[in-house]
């Protein structure tokens, strides 16, 4: 797995596995204009019922940038169309190092999960980590301690 750091490294990491064509999922609060490549979907969590929607706007690579939902469905995405991910995470619990994920139907249940993402690479910044809230960067670094 590639692993670097800062986000102009981005199109490099991309660039290195063959990805020219990239989906990003991103979390809300994340801007399209933040990131060296366009932003052609966004959601919260991952929708049981969305994850095909996705793959079939995956092109030939993934990028989820946020939290364990944005990841864990850049992870099922990868996972339904056999492409591989490139994370940026904004949290620190971990997601980006595990090929498992989890999906949630729409009254926010778990439905269950897999694994088969094919994990590629992962671009850290830690600048888009200082906005987090002290209650999440406290609930995440416990998450990728445990």
């Amino acid at each position: 797995m590639i692993v670097r750091w800062g986000l102009g490294e981005l199109r490099a990491v991309l660039a290195e596995l063959g990805i020219e064509r990239p989906l990003l999922v991103a979390s809300d609060r994340w801007e399209p204009q933040e990131l060296p490549i366009e932003a052609a979907a966004r959601w919260r969590e991952v929708p049981s019922d969305r994850v095909a929607d996705a793959a079939a706007r995956a092109g030939d690579g993934v990028v989820p940038l946020g939290g364990g939902s944005a990841i864990d469905l850049g992870k099922a995405i990868s996972a339904e169309k056999g492409v591989p991910v490139v994370s940026i995470p904004t949290t620190y619990a971990g997601a980006e190092w595990t090929p498992y994920f989890g999906i949630r139907d729409s009254d926010r249940r778990m439905r269950g999960g897999g694994a088969g993402a094919q994990l590629a690479g992962v671009v850290y910044e830690p600048e888009l980590t200082l906005s987090l809230p002290r209650a999440e960067t406290v609930g995440t670094a416990m998450n990728a301690l445990a």
